[in-house]
């Protein structure tokens, strides 16, 4: 039997363990001891105070020390022996003693104790308040119908009531798969049914879906030398070993990539053909054809990111690769982030049939299904023509912001900036003069509160310093947030931080 020791815990600890959260007194008392029992102070066989002596030490009533006792005996700690009294489980591990912490029992684990191969945010996704941020692709949500989605909420829940709440299916509410073909079939000439698409949690999931499902370690996967970068790390992550493909003024050079086949099998190319991001340019219909032609001859997928389609202003959009696909090649993947908010986390993918039930299958094992009351909800915006207006007047509204920005640049940057007005999206992109340090630029206009990203930033590390040189005197500025006077705003505080970028020849 072990000895009765001097008990390391006093009541002046256990008042400061209140200040660590709402937690019951026998609780923290339990925890208490415990956190001595890990640390060493209190052995395998130690014998433990009576409940009446501790309960008199701590100033507490008997039955809290005796609950806490039980506690710690349910979850192993201690053991209790007929007419012996509490003791430390002589099943633990025997632990050397650590210095007593003498603030709190409590303390949060200060690392890992583990290796892994950490990795942060390349930069802060969050605009600093008074900032301006021209990072392209961001609606402008003050314009966003709130009052219509909230009433498709409360219908959404009104109606269905607790199924909607219960768990379901991992394809996405039947009613948006439903309004989404109808969607794609009416705007982008993809003949799909509804049991053809995959609802996910915004288009970045799609591509991690699609990515598990399609790629084998080791796969080749081209993608546009620059371009979404998250979405070559889903492909990376699924195993991919990416092949870059060079991007000119009309989008990836399709004969490039036949280069690349000619070297070995591709399992896939992963491209923007619509608003080539972040260049905008869209692919013209003989890349389109040729693309579709080799992908089929040699049995490749073709991933379609179509992240903007709504927002093209001169003239009707090409229709999408999926819309002239005959032979099944083209995996689609669309969002709803732009057209309504990224806050609301949906997107699609539209494929064949085969595909999308492989998809589900994959889905259901990271992440059992999406929202079904927020599906339902903007299902109804489909179902009613909320939606459809909605972009309609976005168009209007982000048509204009771009022909009053592309005059802005003009009037106030002609002298340091080239640039042609793009067709659609929600961005623009400019080459700097050679005499302007882009990097020095950002730095200072940050300063400034505007905040743009140099064409460098979206491309591959592995491209040579030429080509990485060329990106990096290109700009990405995003002009569909903000109204003419803020856009005139952020133009004017590039202009006063242009002076610190130019370097002197």
């Amino acid at each position: 039997m072990g000895p009765v020791m001097a008990f390391p815990l006093t009541a002046e600890q256990l008042e400061l363990s209140a200040r660590h959260g709402e937690m019951p007194l026998f609780a923290r008392i339990a925890e208490l001891i415990s956190s001595e029992i890990r640390r060493g102070r209190l052995k395998p066989g130690d014998r433990l105070p009576g409940s009446r002596s501790l309960a008199a030490e701590l100033g507490v009533g008997r039955n809290t020390v005796v609950a806490a006792y039980a506690e710690l005996v349910s979850e192993g700690w201690l053991e209790t022996r007929v007419a012996g009294g509490s003791f430390v489980s002589a099943a633990l591990p025997e632990t050397k003693t650590r210095r007593f912490a003498a603030r709190s029992a409590l303390q949060a684990v200060s690392g890992a104790g583990f290796d892994f191969e950490r990795r942060l945010l390349e930069r802060d996704l969050q605009t600093p308040r008074d900032c301006i941020s021209l990072y392209g692709g961001v609606p402008d949500l003050r314009s966003f119908p709130s009052a219509a989605l909230a009433r498709a909420y409360r219908r959404a829940l009104r109606g269905a009531g607790h199924p909607n709440l219960e768990y379901t299916t991992p394809f996405g509410h039947p009613r948006l798969r439903a309004a989404l073909s109808q969607l794609v079939s009416a705007s982008r000439a993809l003949a799909v049914n509804a049991d053809q698409i995959l609802v996910t949690h915004g288009s970045q999931m799609a591509l991690d879906l699609v990515a598990r499902t399609l790629i084998r370690p080791g796969d080749r996967v081209a993608v546009e030398e620059i371009g979404y970068q998250p979405a070559w790390a889903a492909l990376r992550q699924a195993g991919a070993r990416l092949v870059y493909i060079p991007v000119d003024r009309s989008g990836i050079e399709v004969d490039k990539l036949e280069r690349a086949l000619a070297e070995g099998p591709l399992r896939a190319v992963c491209l923007t053909p619509h608003h080539q991001y972040p260049t905008t340019a869209s692919l013209p219909i003989a890349r389109r054809l040729r693309l579709l032609e080799l992908a089929a001859a040699h049995r490749f997928a073709i991933i379609e990111d179509d992240y903007d389609h709504e927002f093209h202003y001169e003239g009707r959009p090409l229709s999408s690769l999926a819309g002239a696909d005959r032979a099944g090649v083209v995996i689609y993947i669309g969002t709803l982030a732009k057209v309504l908010a990224p806050g609301l986390r949906l997107g699609f993918v539209a494929a064949s049939r085969e595909f999308v039930e492989t998809l589900g299958a994959v889905r259901f094992d990271i992440d059992r299904h999406g929202d079904s009351v927020t599906e339902q909800a903007v299902a109804e915006l489909l179902e009613d023509g909320e939606l459809g207006r909605h972009a309609r007047r976005m168009r209007r509204v982000y048509h204009a912001r771009r022909d009053a920005f592309a005059a802005l640049l003009e009037r106030h940057l002609g002298g340091a900036l080239r640039f042609e007005v793009p067709l659609g999206g929600m961005a623009l992109w400019a080459e700097a003069n050679a005499d302007i340090d882009t990097a020095r630029w950002l730095t200072s206009a940050r300063e400034r509160g505007v905040l743009f990203a140099a064409g460098s930033s979206y491309a591959a590390k592995s491209l040579s310093a030429r080509r990485l040189r060329y990106y990096a005197q290109h700009l990405r500025l995003g002009f569909a947030r903000y109204d003419e006077a803020e856009l005139e705003t952020a133009v004017k505080r590039m202009v006063s931080a242009l002076p610190t970028a130019r370097v002197r020849r």
